[in-house]
């Protein structure tokens, strides 16, 4: 009777042990799967990254992405023409597929190996492959974004350095994970001004909107700008008064990087476009009335 009990409770520890090892290597898996995700969305946000683009557009760029769903952003990275390592479309799609069946029917579909040891083993087998796959997309991609990083021509180790400053923070709880807006629509703005760091510069022009937040024109619409004006900055405030109130979209549909329009209040439209005599680097921004508002009035 003792060597039965024994034998029981020896069964049972297993059993106890496995069914812990099975949710701890699914929450892993998903974990992993989840940095797999906001790599891709973070490559996707430097590809292709135009001359003309400014920090606060691939803030825009990457809070777009990370709205978006993997399937999505998948999706994308497939269709691109950018180079990649041989198979890493396949490799990429097959993470797609993995990390659905965990996140919508993992354990319904292993309802009946979960029930056993030996079932739970093969669980637990198939977790640790799929947890070893995901890692080793995650760092491919993190080579891409050095090598995208390195082609716009950073120092690779600065950033380096900067990434791994910015994890010890995080860690010491003196830094926030970065996680950028994506500026809603419809969306209302309340006024305009002109930052200048001096008086014998051009200055930015900076949108204001009901709650106070500062938006500035990107490469293709509107996005988040500084939380407030640079230190120093001469500041202009008042600037086409007439143009606003207005409730606008702040994503043109345009794919034309810096050449859109925006309506805003009295036919006055807020206008983004590169021009034949500036420099390969250089937009231009202005608020000015519509031309058939002009003849009418």
């Amino acid at each position: 009777m003792t060597k039965e009990h024994d034998v029981l409770n020896e069964e049972l520890d297993l059993q106890d042990e496995l069914v812990r090892d099975v949710y701890a290597d699914y929450g892993l898996a998903m974990y992993l799967a989840q940095n797999l995700e906001r790599g891709l969305a973070m490559v996707l946000a430097l590809k292709s990254q135009s001359k003309l683009m400014n920090k606060w557009d691939l803030d825009a760029r990457l809070a777009e992405n990370y709205n978006s769903t993997f399937g999505e952003l998948v999706k994308i990275f497939v269709a691109s023409t950018d180079p990649k390592p041989v198979g890493f479309d396949d490799r990429l799609q097959k993470a797609l597929r993995q990390r659905n069946d965990l996140a919508h029917q993992y354990f319904w579909d292993r309802g009946i190996k979960f029930c056993s040891n030996n079932g739970r083993a093969e669980m637990l087998a198939e977790l640790h492959q799929m947890q070893k796959e995901f890692t080793t997309l995650d760092d491919d991609l993190a080579e891409l974004i050095e090598a995208r990083i390195q082609q716009q021509g950073q120092n690779i180790e600065a950033f380096r350095t900067r990434i791994a400053d910015s994890l010890r923070e995080m860690i010491a709880g003196t830094r926030e994970p970065h996680n950028p807006e994506r500026v809603p629509n419809p969306i209302e703005l309340i006024g305009a001004e002109v930052w200048r760091p001096n008086l014998s510069e051009p200055g930015n022009l900076v949108l204001i909107t009901r709650d106070g937040k500062y938006l500035i024109p990107g490469e293709k619409g509107l996005c988040y700008g500084p939380p407030e004006p640079p230190s120093g900055s001469n500041v202009v405030t008042h600037l086409y008064e007439r143009a606003f109130p207005a409730t606008i979209n702040p994503r043109p549909k345009t794919e034309i990087s810096w050449n859109y329009g925006i309506p805003l209040a009295n036919g006055y439209i807020l206008r983004a476009e590169t021009k034949p005599d500036n420099a390969a680097h250089e937009f231009y921004v202005s608020i000015k009335r519509s031309a058939t508002r002009n003849k009418t009035a």
